[in-house]
């Protein structure tokens, strides 16, 4: 029976079927004596005999409870201030445990995967019952991992409580796992952590001045790189901050059509009712009565973070006004697809011929398999100036009653707004379709915008292709990025010139970044699993907990 089911330092007298989901295993020591655990002195000198029964692990879906009969031996060291002791069983249960090691062992592990009350309505059914406390208790005793010292480490931010606190997270980029989590992220816990590790070469961080500082004061020997994705993050914050206080200017160029685009397609979306047209030109009143104001205060010398916390603004939304060459409106709504789409062809066609009656084109298209009603039809016609009417076909009025409206068929089509251009911007010229680089090229129309986008999309490629290669295709990286900061610094853009000087106050991180190949990716990934982790014990889970699950877990 031992071999089938091990019981450390016991031997098996009797199993019993208690119920379907109940077995009671029987079971006493295999060993005439034992040590007293003050002393060590052994003695078989019995007592007395007393019982146990502790959890143990289950068995093909049964609950098993050891019923482990024991004794209590004479201490015959007159030294010992002991008189007797109990024989004790220390490779399958601690003194007083109502469960086996391993039982624990096996609990607390589906403990660090699920948490405390997920993990205890897992083990219910797999024949381990506990309770959500008593799981997380049993996560607290598992041992921490012993690791070597890293060499490679990322560090990054997360949130313990999104916008109010954050922790940072140290990742061993070459073993690929989670190294320690810290309370806050500031310089001073960065560098108290990194003064007691010695072995660390390289620090993989974002821009964080905080985090350069405190490598700088804790590890003064390791190289510091700046993560590639976070630069290329910053040039699309800077690019998407500067198109926001130009984007009314950028509005006024004219289109510029696809070199593909033969079908034709709408430019602009359905007009919308009169009550949904005075809803948003009531929205447009309050915000250009706050941008006035943020403006009056910003020319008067107040400062931003001033301004916000008396309008009880964000920084980034006084920012935006206060830096705006002229009031930014807001983008037009996203182009959506329509069911009238397929026939705006034959809707041209007719158009052309002088049909304007929408009643009449609806019944046209209806023929042809337009599933749809007459009600955007006569949208469609309302954005040429035409005035749905019952009037024979050849007939049509405008839509005020007393002059033409504006014919908007072959407007320029609607800029994206600041966040989709500078998205668009970053993006590789190959990889884009032919319409955003008809939008790229109408951008390119205004002179300061071209050069802006010729730089961005220069310093783009440059970090893209950073990291790999051999050393003379590095120096050629280094040599190309020193040519592109010395243009950057003498563009016309304020927020260009500001984006560079930053850059050159972190220059040999971000040079590193540049021929060096590793990056914080890993750490974001790791973020990633802790936001799961956390979420698993409804963001109530101490940092402590949440350190030795993640810990555990790598």
């Amino acid at each position: 029976m031992n071999e089938f089911y091990p019981l450390p330092g016991c031997r098996i007298g009797e199993v019993t079927s208690l119920d379907l989901a109940h077995l009671s295993v029987a079971a006493d020591r295999k060993f005439a004596s034992s040590r007293c655990p003050d002393c060590g002195h052994s003695s078989d000198a019995v007592h007395s005999y007393y019982s146990r029964w502790p959890a143990d692990l289950p068995s093909a879906g049964q609950q098993v409870c050891l019923e482990l009969r024991l004794r209590r031996f004479y201490c015959r060291n007159t030294d010992c201030a002991r008189r007797t002791f109990a024989e004790r069983l220390p490779h399958l249960l601690a003194p007083h445990a109502r469960r086996t090691h391993r039982l624990a062992a096996a609990q607390g592990k589906v403990g660090v995967s699920l948490g405390g009350e997920a993990g205890a309505r897992l083990l219910q059914h797999l024949g381990m019952p506990a309770s959500g406390d008593t799981v997380l208790r049993l996560i607290r005793r598992l041992p921490l991992p012993t690791t070597a010292p890293p060499r490679i480490l990322g560090v990054d931010d997360w949130a313990r409580r999104k916008g109010r606190a954050y922790g940072t997270i140290l990742v061993d980029l070459q073993r690929r796992r989670v190294v320690d989590l810290l309370p806050d992220r500031t310089s001073t816990v960065l560098t108290d952590w990194l003064q007691r590790r010695h072995a660390i070469k390289v620090v993989v961080r974002d821009r964080s001045t905080e985090y350069a500082r405190g490598i700088a004061l804790g590890a003064p020997r390791a190289k510091q790189v700046v993560d590639r994705w976070h630069l290329l993050g910053n040039v699309r914050q800077m690019v998407e901050r500067w198109l926001a206080g130009v984007h009314a200017r950028l509005r006024k160029l004219p289109g510029v059509a696809a070199p593909d685009e033969q079908v034709p397609r709408r430019r602009r979306i359905f007009p919308r009712t009169r009550s949904e047209t005075a809803a948003a030109l009531g929205r447009r009143a309050r915000r250009l009565a706050l941008y006035e104001e943020i403006r009056r205060r910003f020319n008067s010398g107040e400062a931003l973070l001033a301004i916000g916390r008396a309008m009880g603004l964000a920084r980034g939304t006084v920012r935006r006004y206060a830096c705006a060459e002229s009031f930014p409106e807001r983008a037009s709504e996203k182009l959506r697809p329509s069911i009238l789409d397929p026939y705006l062809a034959r809707l041209e066609a007719r158009h052309a011929q002088g049909c304007k009656n929408a009643l009449e084109l609806w019944r046209e298209l209806r023929t042809l398999g337009y599933p749809g009603g007459p009600r955007q039809v006569r949208r469609w016609l309302q954005a040429r100036g035409t005035v749905v009417t019952t009037t024979p076909p050849q007939c049509s009025r405008d839509e005020a009653g007393d002059k033409p409206a504006e014919d908007t068929a072959n407007a320029a089509p609607a800029l994206p707004s600041s966040r989709q251009l500078a998205w668009l911007i970053v993006r590789p010229r190959d990889e884009i379709s032919a319409a955003e680089r008809a939008t790229l090229a109408r951008l390119e129309l205004d002179r300061q915008a071209g050069g802006v986008i010729g730089l961005v999309q220069r310093f783009v490629a440059l970090v893209r292709k950073s990291g790999v290669g051999q050393t003379p295709v590095r120096h050629a990286q280094l040599a190309a990025y020193g040519e592109w900061l010395a243009d950057a610094v003498s563009s016309d853009v304020d927020a260009v010139r500001t984006f560079a000087a930053g850059l050159e106050q972190d220059g040999a991180a971000v040079r590193a970044a540049l021929t060096m190949p590793w990056s914080s990716g890993q750490a974001e990934g790791q973020i990633n699993k802790l936001k799961l982790l956390k979420r698993q014990t409804y963001g109530r889970a101490s940092l402590d907990l949440l350190r030795r699950r993640m810990l555990l877990a790598a």
